[in-house]
């Protein structure tokens, strides 16, 4: 299998190219991203590549399936061009590379979204599954994009009947390539004081969507696919589980805080991405361990002490 990758310098890619590589049924990878990556391997070829541009066509040619992971995800990372909402959803559109994969016949498609698409509110149940309607959180740019991406799809799939689709909706995603925000703030010794009952989260490892990833490249499978641990956990509990003492700070104080910080130095992500976790999210991996014939190999405990 010949497999071009999008993204291929994001921190999950960095996990999840390197697992692929090792699969003697991989012949190649391809990946495209505006910056290097660190993996070196005989079956792997880079190109510095915008994935808007007509040049990357060249790159479908006999391609058998494309994974699909560019997108921002920290706005902090465009500078001055953080708060450019046409610019960074001109990015994040994707519709070049769906286009490109149906015009060159490639057989597979494994978009990389995330839980995000189902919304994070108040009133979210518990272990949603997907079925669940996705839901937009207004302000929130990461937010907005991925379910947009992922509407786009729902037409594009009707389009392109030959063209094999996966969706996969991981959690937060914990390990060694950690996005820096969330490493830093697994790292801060303190936590937010919400009202109770307190919100739950979940997480998953980089390497066990990189096994999912694997299983919907060779498995005859399509359609959305949550990947989480099965525990969940308070924002609260995971910090005291990390460290011995944990300083509670007021929410309010905390959100004023991250504002101004944003607005001055874009220091520490989206002020939305904070907003957020005020409310549950968590999600159902039923589906993926059936039709994926996986489960996640650490629980939450071992990715929070993997990460940190």
């Amino acid at each position: 299998m010949k497999i071009l990758v999008t993204g291929s310098a994001s921190h999950l890619a960095k996990t999840c190219v390197p697992y692929l590589l090792e699969d003697s049924r991989i012949q190649k990878i391809i990946g495209i991203d505006l910056k290097t990556s660190p993996t070196n391997h005989p079956k792997y070829e880079e190109h510095v590549a915008d994935i808007r541009s007509e040049e990357i066509e060249k790159y479908f040619a006999n391609t058998d399936a494309v994974i699909h992971f560019a997108f921002v995800t920290n706005n902090g990372a465009l500078a001055d061009r953080r708060l450019d909402r046409e610019y960074i959803r001109d990015i994040n559109g994707s519709e070049n590379v769906f286009r490109l994969a149906a015009t060159q016949n490639v057989k597979i498609l494994v978009h990389v979204s995330s839980a995000i698409v189902y919304g994070m509110s108040p009133d979210n149940p518990a272990f949603i599954d997907e079925s669940h309607n996705l839901k937009v959180m207004d302000g929130f740019y990461y937010s907005e994009d991925k379910v947009a991406v992922e509407n786009y799809l729902d037409a594009f799939e009707k389009q392109h009947p030959s063209l094999r689709v996966a969706r996969l909706r991981p959690h937060v995603v914990l390990g060694q390539h950690t996005q820096p925000l969330i490493k830093s703030m697994l790292k801060q010794p303190f936590h937010f004081m919400f009202p109770d009952p307190q919100p739950l989260t979940q997480c998953i490892s980089e390497t066990d969507v990189a096994c999912a990833l694997q299983q919907s490249l060779f498995l005859e499978v399509s359609g959305a696919f949550n990947l989480a641990t099965d525990q969940v956990a308070s924002f609260h509990w995971i910090h005291k589980h990390l460290h011995n003492f944990s300083l509670p700070i007021p929410f309010a104080i905390a959100k004023q805080s991250h504002r101004l910080a944003w607005k001055y130095t874009g220091r520490y992500g989206d002020p939305a991405w904070l907003e957020c976790m005020s409310h549950p999210l968590t999600i159902s991996n039923e589906k993926a361990k059936q039709a994926l014939n996986w489960t996640p190999t650490l629980n939450l405990f071992e990715c929070l002490e993997a990460t940190v």
